[in-house]
């Protein structure tokens, strides 16, 4: 069958990991909105048209954007793949001019819910689902965590991500300095912060049930230890996936969703941190492990049914992850089959064009940021 769909918000950094996964099924026909006029993935060999409207505030504006292109063109599904075009449609569904082409939502409320980590942790407290024991500082507010123990972690309870604003202490009075010095725009949570290693669990579902999923878990991080890892290994872990499950069910969750979370060491458990209401950094690696996502949720937003998709139990390294196992051993170099075939770079030998001019702007801008200081 031949689909065409819109992705609404294309000038997010997940758009060539999306357009990844897309580009292997021939049939697809991308459409693309973006405010960035000069994006490199506008030059894609993959994207059929690409419409630049201005950035806007006013969220209706940009339903009349995506209104707008489905007259122009003969789409049969948008779909938004980052949080604020999600949360964005799912408020106004009732707004755009064809409802029934929406993919798959979450309900707005929902959507809120597993997007504020606060609502979040109080809703995994109700469910006695298992996560790290916290408590929410409110804007202008110096919490006291006799409750907790040290360290502690502490991150705002929205926006940001990719591990900024997260920071850790060790006792009360540097926790209590860090919130006299900076005046914070949102709510806090305050987290103990447990030892172990990272491991998440990526999902497409419908009305609870899930679809497809993979279990991840990270083998190589970046410099910050709260950032996305840059290699993982796919595995299969029955606790935690029932866990989601259950997690999942409880959401009455539509669409696709990533939820990070940590095992507990001492405990032995498998503790959820946070829910990525999105698709997610490491997208492709499902799509080399075996399940391509996006593709999948077509399928699903359209009515059609698949069988759920095993995966492979395979390493992947992303391009940071790549360039940095290749600063520790440069003889990595010749491992020629894993680096075609369990990271990015056949995409974008297939696809060069954005590829290149990503690095270049890339080298530029760091370039630019040089001369300055110097």
């Amino acid at each position: 069958m031949k689909f065409s769909i819109l992705i609404p918000d294309g000038e997010v950094p997940l758009l060539p990991s999306v357009i990844n996964c897309l580009s292997q099924v021939k049939d697809i026909k991308i459409y693309v909105i973006s405010n960035k006029k000069r994006y490199p993935m506008r030059y894609s060999r993959h994207i059929h048209h690409y419409a630049y409207y201005p950035e806007t505030n006013v969220e209706l504006e940009w339903i009349d954007n995506i209104n707008e292109e489905l007259k122009k063109h003969d789409i049969d599904l948008v779909m938004p793949i980052f949080e604020n075009g999600i949360k964005i449609i799912a408020k106004y569904k009732n707004q755009v001019s064809f409802k029934d082409k929406l993919c798959l939502l979450p309900s707005f409320d929902n959507f809120k819910l597993a997007n504020d980590k606060g609502s979040l942790l109080y809703f995994l407290d109700n469910h006695h689902l298992p996560h790290p024991k916290g408590i929410v500082a409110k804007v202008g507010e110096i919490p006291k965590v006799e409750s907790l123990q040290y360290p502690v972690l502490v991150k705002p309870v929205s926006g940001l991500g990719g591990g900024t604003g997260i920071y850790s202490f060790d006792n009360q009075s540097s926790l209590e300095d860090y919130f006299i010095k900076n005046r914070l725009e949102c709510d806090t949570i305050v987290q103990e912060r447990i030892e172990g290693y990272d491991i998440d669990c990526s999902v497409l579902c419908k009305d609870g049930v899930i679809l497809a999923h993979t279990i991840q878990k990270a083998t190589l991080k970046d410099g910050n230890p709260f950032a996305p890892t840059t290699g993982l290994i796919f595995v299969e872990e029955e606790e935690l996936y029932l866990t989601i499950e259950r997690l999942m069910k409880l959401l009455n969750w539509s669409g696709v969703a990533h939820v990070d979370l940590l095992f507990d060491k001492k405990d032995e458990k498998f503790k959820i941190l946070e829910v990525n209401t999105r698709f997610w950094t490491s997208i492709d690696a499902s799509l080399i492990a075996g399940v391509n996502f996006p593709y999948l949720y077509i399928l699903a937003s359209l009515g059609i049914d698949f069988n759920k998709p095993n995966y492979k139990y395979l390493e992947y390294l992303n391009i940071k992850g790549l360039l940095k196992t290749l600063q520790l051993n440069i003889k990595f170099l010749f491992e020629t089959r894993f680096i075609l075939n369990n990271t990015p770079v056949k995409f974008a030998v297939k696809d060069p064009i954005p590829f290149i001019l990503k690095y270049v702007i890339f080298s530029k801008n760091m370039l630019v940021s040089k001369l300055k200081k110097s």
